[in-house]
């Protein structure tokens, strides 16, 4: 046997769990809600690219300033063509309480960008702990970027940049 042939497919497999934005994922089926109660679903988001950012419950400040962040350079940098991309924050709030509940509540009068409330983990895989889960999703719905995130520097901002540049055109 050829030891190419039997090495190559594992080679490949390896390749594609190191880098999930290789896996050719499709966007996940969901319909949840946001703080204000505005329903978001995937079906509304077809034929665009979507930029989707998770935590844990417990990662909201980290996952609040990785999306602002994200958020707010991409509209300057996309300028008028960030209405073309569908920007999505979202927490994984299985294992809720009534601290994160009234936070969620008060958080309501300022104005805070939307935070999908996923209930019911319709978009918990592949969640880490202490770490943003950001994908980014091609018009076509297939992922093209995905990584992990503790903090968002300028280089990752430029990348996505670059990612989402390339997808409008």
């Amino acid at each position: 046997m050829n030891i190419t042939k039997a090495i190559l497919p594992i080679f490949l497999t390896a390749i594609l769990l190191q880098n999930p934005s290789l896996s050719g994922q499709t966007i996940p089926k969901f319909e949840i809600k946001d703080q204000y109660g505005q329903t978001y679903s995937s079906q509304n988001i077809k034929s665009r690219p979507v930029v989707l950012l998770g935590c844990h419950l417990h990662d909201l400040e980290v996952c609040r300033k990785i999306g602002r962040k994200i958020y707010w350079k991409m509209q300057n940098l996309l300028w008028k063509d960030a209405s073309k991309v569908e920007f999505l924050m979202y927490l994984d709030l299985r294992e809720t309480n009534q601290m994160v509940e009234s936070y969620i509540e008060e958080s309501k009068n300022k104005q805070f960008e939307s935070i999908l409330l996923d209930r019911q983990g319709q978009l918990s895989t592949g969640l880490k702990k202490q770490e943003g889960y950001l994908r980014i999703f091609g018009k076509s719905g297939i992922e093209i970027h995905s990584e992990y995130l503790e903090k968002i520097s300028d280089e990752n901002i430029q990348k996505i940049h670059n990612i989402l540049r390339g997808e409008i055109k």
